[in-house]
């Protein structure tokens, strides 16, 4: 690597919940010279004193309860110090974050955007950059008016170091995925204002705009596309070709990225922002499980000559196999999703699916595409 010209290399996975992103970093994690800081926002997100967390089922106040005593010091500044801290002390390696883009959008602009839902603009003050990750504090200070403001709540100056790496999926596999999630776990609905607020692109879309305007004005020497996209599929069907692209661009090896593992356990991966005491919790163990489980219960990718590149865990591989065996289509699936969760379920996540594909669609144009059918 060019280290007289290229800024840190830091790495920032920006998903959106059931894209594939465990895989994402399970993939990444081969790398040596990584170390991954998953998602650091999420936990002060869910459980901490800036908890923004929309549910209100029994389920959720339940988990509420019995976790808050674990993040009474977790705020949102708390949350970026300790990143921050995380990226200043990996100075002998590459450090590698991942946050689903929902959870680091400021407050007013979620509620500007959803006031036809009603959502609610929560108190956040706006955060302080102390610099823990540099010992040159005058480091990237660079500003333009013509620039789109930055969406989220982390600091320009540190926000702007980062090599942005955004993860989406088609949102008819997408959508259904996080309602089924959510609803076993949270008891969620697609009634509420907080389905509007996650069963989106949007947010990862804002975000992808901030960094397409910030790279156009101040071009990284070393990087000639920033943002860069990967779709979740893509990742599943061509992970080789995908890999091997996305190393190039960011100048990892690629020759590194192993596609075989040993099987673990999920709760391993459980952010480093989280509380060890979670999981004595039987119901974060499920949510941990049900987000996680299949993944780091896998052994790898394999080739098949029907599907590709397959995820191979347990029962996965006869499932892979049918998810992937033809073209979606959305009339086909919403009658599936009558059949499991009722018609007026399926013709919310018809509608949500509709809505989600105008962004999807864009950032799909823009991603990294496979060179192989």
């Amino acid at each position: 690597m060019d280290g007289e010209t290229r800024q840190p290399h830091r790495i920032a996975l920006f998903s959106h919940p059931r894209t594939n992103s465990n895989m994402f970093t399970k993939l990444f994690a081969s790398q040596p010279d990584i170390m991954q800081h998953t998602y650091p926002f999420m936990p002060g997100y869910m459980w901490g004193p800036d908890r923004r967390l929309g549910y209100k089922s029994k389920e959720v106040e339940d988990m509420y309860a019995t976790l808050k005593s674990n993040y009474d010091t977790l705020t949102t500044q708390q949350s970026l110090d300790d990143l921050q801290r995380a990226f200043g002390e990996t100075e002998a390696q590459i450090p590698l974050t991942k946050e689903h883009v929902c959870f680091m959008i400021r407050p007013k602009a979620i509620a500007k955007d959803l006031a036809e839902y009603s959502y609610p603009e929560y108190p956040l003050k706006p955060l302080v950059d102390h610099k823990y990750d540099t010992d040159s504090p005058s480091a990237l200070e660079n500003t333009d008016p013509a620039i789109l403001t930055n969406p989220t709540f982390v600091p320009d100056r540190f926000i702007n170091t980062l090599t942005p790496i955004f993860i989406i999926r088609n949102p008819i596999r997408m959508i259904p995925s996080w309602y089924k999630n959510t609803s076993e776990n949270f008891g969620a609905t697609t009634k509420e204002s907080e389905w509007p607020f996650t069963a989106t692109f949007h947010w990862c879309r804002i975000l992808y705009d901030y960094y397409d305007n910030y790279f156009k004005a101040h071009p990284r020497p070393g990087y000639p596309i920033l943002p860069l996209v990967v779709d979740g599929d893509d990742l599943v069907l061509h992970t080789e070709d995908i890999m091997t692209q996305l190393c190039d661009h960011i100048h990892l090896d690629s020759s590194a990225v192993k596609y075989t593992w040993e099987s673990g356990d999920p709760y391993s991966s459980w952010p480093a922002a989280a509380a060890p005491d979670d999981l004595k919790t039987p119901a974060v163990k499920k949510v941990i499980d049900a987000f996680g489980g299949n993944v780091a219960r896998s052994t790898g990718v394999i080739r098949d000559a029907e599907v590709r590149l397959i995820l191979t865990a347990l029962s996965r591989f006869s499932w892979c196999r049918q998810k992937y065996s033809k073209p979606l289509n959305l009339e086909e699936e919403g009658n599936k999703w009558a059949e499991i969760w009722g018609k007026e379920v399926a013709d919310d996540l018809v509608e949500s699916v509709k809505k989600a594909m105008v962004d999807y669609d864009y950032m799909l144009q823009r991603r990294i595409r496979p060179t192989k059918n």
